[in-house]
């Protein structure tokens, strides 16, 4: 890897002890483990990664202030990404206090879970989308291949809001074979040059152990449609660490994306995730 090369983790999840965490049924990493800030330098650190986006864990809420303090003590190394309620009616006045008055650098929607899916890409959290493009935040998604459509029709609609999918949009490798409906909807979204794909999470839906042959493919067909500069690296910190482990994580993106030029590799390891949230203006 080239000296120059800056390496940001755009997917990582710290938090700090709960007394009363939210339980979610399947969960990788217990909400009642502490996992801090100071644990995720150490990973840091140990691989050689310069900087990563904080993106706010589910069991907190929407109570960001660990993610956003954290961030806001090192800016140079950390990113937040915040929650808000998109159905609360005062949503977008929420985005703008953790944007604002928080330092956060971007918004986390989580159509996955029941709870948000009724109200994603309905008119009534349309605010919130106008919010994120007058703040200059990057719309995180957690969906799943059902969404797709749906998150079309949002990056025609506000085509100045960058939308970063979380794990690829949790694909079925199969369906790439296959040629299903779900891969071609994920192809679709490469026309949209404010979508973003995080090469991630590939633990959640591979059929096959480490090093995740049957995702190579998927990652292949990505870069063709795609190409580096509408992709991204995260590793899933801290769940990564109890299916393949952090540096596996580096080393599996690294080669997967082989054959690249040093400089495309460079804006998927990092250059892409510089310019979204360090680079833009807010």
């Amino acid at each position: 890897m080239p000296e120059s090369t800056v390496i940001v983790d755009t997917h990582a999840h710290v938090w700090p002890l709960m007394a009363d965490p939210a339980e979610l049924a399947v969960a990788t990493v217990s909400p009642r483990s502490e996992v801090s800030i100071q644990l995720l330098d150490l990973y840091l650190e140990e691989y050689g990664v310069q900087r990563a986006v904080l993106v706010q864990t589910m069991f907190a809420r929407e109570d960001n202030s660990y993610v956003a303090d954290s961030a806001a003590a090192r800016p140079d190394r950390y990113a937040a990404v915040c929650v808000v309620d998109p159905a609360r009616a005062d949503a977008a006045d929420q985005l703008e206090y953790w944007v604002v008055t928080r330092g956060c650098r971007g918004l986390r929607l989580r159509p996955r879970f029941r709870v948000e899916e009724a109200c994603f890409g309905s008119p009534e959290p349309f605010a919130l989308w106008d919010k994120a493009e007058q703040l200059g935040v990057v719309v995180n998604v957690l969906a799943g291949p059902e969404h797709l459509p749906t998150i079309a029709m949002l990056a025609r609609r506000f085509a100045g809001v960058p939308i970063a999918l979380d794990h690829m949009a949790h694909p079925d490798p199969c369906s790439l074979v296959a040629g299903g409906d779900a891969w071609r909807d994920l192809r679709n979204l490469a026309q949209y040059p404010n979508v973003f794909v995080k090469i991630s999470g590939e633990g959640y839906f591979s059929h096959q152990p480490y090093p995740h042959a049957d995702c190579q493919p998927l990652v292949q067909d990505l870069l063709q449609h795609f190409g580096p500069r509408q992709l991204l690296w995260g590793s899933d910190f801290p769940h990564v660490l109890l299916k393949i482990g952090y540096g596996r994580a580096l080393r599996l993106v690294q080669s997967q994306c082989a054959g690249l030029e040093p400089a495309a590799l460079d804006r998927i390891l990092g250059g892409n995730a510089l310019d979204l949230y360090w680079g833009r203006k807010r």
